[in-house]
């Protein structure tokens, strides 16, 4: 019987220190202090307490896909200039394929400034999430861009903005998705506190990885880590996820689950392709693309748009 019982203890011990060991490893291996727990606020842009965005991700190929959809996006921006965006959430892989080295790195005019410089555009900030192909070469120098433009505002890895008293934003970085118990160091700890506390507001979660997806490219991601630990409490809190990563426009929601998953790694990268099984999916589509999401007391509106500026989905929600 103390043979048998043995046979069980020590792999059990084995198991529990091999994941506590991982756990402290990813932990000490992730940047700290100012490089996340930053909160930000901003007034919309009119006074009618309602907030405009635009939403895509994967964009940082330099090529002419990621250029088109910034055409099309300019074409949508110039139709809006009576009620203007009030900014553009971009989902990570900002810089393919690997980051950048620096804030002088000259991806930042190819990538960046010139595609999203047009007269349109260039007058809305940017609010941007970090991909596993932005942590290649130095996502730090992400971080520090913001306090040479203005526009871009990363100001840590994982950050949150305030959009009047309407929105709150809660940027995460899914690549060190780590938790501490602390929310100025971790970045659950983070979500977890501004999303509980966004009293009123639309709740907005926004990270690269999908913690649901149709597409294979995103699997490992949303069919396990992300589905069985994270994304119960995102259920719990948010309005809307949105992500990138897999190279598709989605709209999921599941029974249960008071939040909509939106998928948009549209905006430049080589486009994937989409699982037979589509569990939870209400609109899916391989195309280039982007999304402009209209947000006001009562009603949340997001247009689904190719990259041709046709709009191919319409989803309406009413503020709980």
């Amino acid at each position: 019987m103390r043979f048998l019982k043995w046979l069980v203890i020590i792999p059990v011990g084995l198991v529990l220190c091999t994941a506590a060991g991982f756990i402290l490893f990813v932990w000490l291996s992730t940047p700290r202090g100012t490089s996340g727990g930053i909160k930000m606020s901003w007034p919309p842009h009119d006074s009618k307490n309602t907030v405009r965005l635009l939403v895509l991700g994967d964009t940082g190929t330099g090529g002419a896909g990621q250029y088109k959809v910034a055409a099309a996006m300019e074409v949508v921006c110039n139709l809006a200039k009576k009620q203007p965006f009030d900014g553009i959430l971009l989902l990570g892989d900002n810089f393919y394929p690997a980051g950048v080295a620096s804030t002088d790195d000259p991806q930042w005019q190819d990538k960046f400034e010139k595609p999203y410089g047009t007269p349109c555009l260039s007058g809305l900030p940017v609010y941007p999430v970090l991909g596993n192909h932005d942590y290649r070469l130095s996502p730090q120098a992400q971080i520090d861009y913001s306090a040479i433009h203005s526009r871009w505002r990363m100001p840590g890895r994982f950050y949150s903005v305030d959009f009047g008293p309407l929105v709150r934003l809660v940027a995460t970085d899914t690549v060190r998705f780590d938790w501490c118990g602390s929310s100025r160091d971790c970045v659950y700890d983070f979500m977890k506190s501004r999303l509980g506390t966004a009293n009123g507001a639309w709740k907005i979660a926004m990270g690269h990885h999908p913690m649901a997806s149709s597409s294979s490219h995103g699997r490992s991601y949303d069919g396990t880590y992300f589905k069985y630990t994270i994304r119960p409490q995102v259920c719990k809190q948010a309005d809307f996820y949105f992500s990138g990563h897999s190279h598709h426009l989605e709209h999921l929601h599941f029974d249960g689950c008071d939040t909509d998953f939106i998928v948009a790694g549209t905006g430049g990268g080589d486009i994937g392709d989409l699982k037979e099984d589509r569990t939870g999916s209400k609109f899916a589509v391989t195309a280039f693309g982007f999304i402009a999401m209209e947000l006001s007391a009562e009603k949340a509106i997001l247009n689904f748009y190719n990259e041709n500026s046709q709009p191919i989905y319409r989803l309406e929600r009413t503020k709980k």
